[in-house]
């Protein structure tokens, strides 16, 4: 398939979301009466955050397949997952502003510009909180677990690529388990959390897992090429964040792979120099003139390629089938 012939991925992503936009709108519900009863103070701010309605990319993805098994949906159940989903992301969202002194997100400013380092801390950690309280009358207590696991996975993953902030020999194996974590596990969560609810066996549960971990992978890798503008349109934040907080990103790792131990050397000087002006596009070229922009694109296709046939073994409705043509699309994802 040529994504040229297809939607954009903006188009699918409102497609498909109208397919399940009542199980969306319940979970905002859920969401909204989280940020009511809060309190004071906390309650506010919470409202401000929920407030910049983000794509739902993850609950997106549950709603699609715990729609695609034998049983009735239970429009209550998604929900709830999706609000976990939802609110364990935007607390990962607000710690990571923190972190990597992001200022605006979502076309606003950030929650630590807002209110300070100390309390965007202490409202990421109730957001946090919440997103486990929301699936604690869940009647599959593999799902609790679930969304448990995903978030000691995000920690441990912002953890692993602190850890490895401005190491220019990053491995491509530890950089894998960097994006597996931030990023990989939250989607992986999101689909197994589906399968349950749609009734599939323990195997199938493993298999949607590993589509949304394949998903998430490609998702992170296409984040780093909008990092440095690479197909990027109206970004919500702002360009080399990560060359700016010393990330190496898979760029610059097959960059690093492929060129003289010169060239290393010259292009680590300049990424030193990054806030200077210049300096970023100067990087971008580089890159571009050595294909590490084409060969991590290609990357993320294999994962998409991979994540797609395992889409192909689910049972065919049409949710699957959207499910299928969302994955699909995200190849050309621009923002």
């Amino acid at each position: 398939m040529n994504p040229a012939e297809h939607p954009s991925f903006q188009a699918v992503l409102s497609t498909v979301r109208g397919q399940v936009q009542n199980y969306l709108d319940k979970s905002d519900e859920v969401i909204s009466e989280v940020a009511r009863t809060a309190p004071a103070g906390v309650s506010e701010r919470m409202t401000k955050l929920i407030a910049r309605k983000g794509k739902k990319i993850r609950s997106t993805i549950l709603s699609l397949i715990a729609t695609s098994g034998n049983e009735p949906a239970d429009e209550s159940r998604i929900a709830h997952a999706c609000a976990g989903i939802e609110l364990l992301h935007l607390a990962s969202l607000v710690h990571d502003d923190i972190i990597d002194e992001t200022t605006m997100r979502r076309g606003e400013r950030t929650a630590h510009v807002e209110w300070g380092n100390k309390v965007a801390v202490l409202i990421g950690d109730y957001i946090l909180s919440q997103a486990m309280r929301c699936v604690i009358n869940e009647k599959s207590r593999d799902i609790p677990l679930m969304l448990s696991t995903a978030a000691n996975s995000l920690i441990v993953g912002e953890i692993l690529e602190l850890d490895n902030a401005g190491d220019m020999n990053l491995s491509l194996v530890k950089y894998n388990s960097i994006i597996e974590g931030k990023t990989a596990a939250l989607v992986e969560a999101s689909a197994k959390i589906g399968a349950v609810i749609a009734g599939f066996d323990a195997d199938r549960v493993e298999a949607c897992g590993k589509l949304g971990a394949h998903f998430g992978l490609a998702f992170q890798i296409i984040d780093d090429l909008l990092d440095y503008g690479i197909g990027a349109t109206n970004l919500d934040k702002a360009k080399f964040t990560d060359i700016s907080n010393g990330l190496v990103t898979l760029p610059l790792i097959y960059f690093f792979e492929s060129v003289s131990a010169e060239d290393k050397a010259s292009l680590q000087d300049l990424l030193k120099r990054a806030a200077e002006p210049g300096v970023p596009e100067e990087i971008c070229k580089r890159l571009e003139e050595a294909k590490a922009f084409e060969k991590a694109k290609e990357t993320a296709m294999q994962h998409i390629a991979d994540a797609m046939e395992i889409a192909d073994s689910l049972p065919m409705t049409e949710h699957t089938h959207s499910l299928k043509t969302f994955l699909y699309s995200m190849a050309e994802r621009g923002n």
